[in-house]
């Protein structure tokens, strides 16, 4: 009975390392799709954010296009809310031992507001050596405010690296910091008055790895 237990236990924690990659596979998909139905809704309203999740299943054009499917739901939270990015900036302090200290500036500001990016000075005394990384975003976003990205709050390392950034939390879905896709995979929302620049396509997006988008100072 205890080695049929042992390869009982063997057999289930591949299963449950499976259905993690699956998560994150499908976090990288349903964030991308996020950012892509913002980065199309910016273009449709003179660059400005939504306000509320539910505003990118707004139709355009004369078939009325949705820029995204779906509201999907956050896979690594049972619940299925995402963190939201807001305008302003994100301050995030290295110590030496890895250990981080995240600093918001800047206050949400009106619909469609440019976030602030903050100055950077020398950091750290004598014997210690801080490094600095700036994100054009807060971390603490509200229905109700310009939403400029979603993103995960899950503090999991995960099996590969997304941009540059090793745990969930990390990944930041904007197009602030992940650049349009190329290519003739993005269907064009049609409109009178002569065509615009690629929407959103409805496929999955490749999962993107490289590296961070954030600025980054020692």
């Amino acid at each position: 009975k205890f080695v049929v237990g042992i390869l009982l236990m063997a057999a289930v924690q591949p299963a449950s390392i499976v259905a993690k990659r699956e998560r994150e596979k499908e976090l990288v998909f349903r964030g991308e799709a996020y950012t892509e139905a913002i980065r199309a809704y910016r273009r449709e309203n003179h660059g400005a954010f939504p306000t509320h999740l539910k505003d990118l299943l707004k139709p355009y054009g004369p078939k009325k296009i949705r820029l995204i499917r779906q509201l999907y739901p956050n896979p690594m939270n049972p619940k299925g809310t995402w963190g939201l990015l807001a305008p302003g900036s994100t301050i995030i302090k290295i110590g030496k031992d890895g250990k981080k200290t995240y600093i918001p500036v800047g206050a949400p500001g009106s619909r469609g507001s440019v976030p602030m990016r903050p100055p950077v000075r020398g950091v750290g005394g004598k014997g210690r050596r801080i490094r600095v990384q700036i994100l054009p975003f807060r971390l603490d976003g509200k229905e109700g405010q310009p939403i400029l990205g979603v993103y995960a709050k899950k503090d999991t390392k995960a099996f590969r690296q997304y941009r540059g950034k090793d745990y969930y939390n990390e990944w930041y879905f904007s197009p602030l910091v992940i650049p349009a896709p190329r290519g003739p995979m993005r269907p064009r929302i049609p409109v009178k008055g002569g065509p615009r620049p690629p929407g959103p396509g409805g496929g999955r997006p490749p999962l993107q790895i490289g590296r961070a988008s954030c600025r980054e100072r020692v």
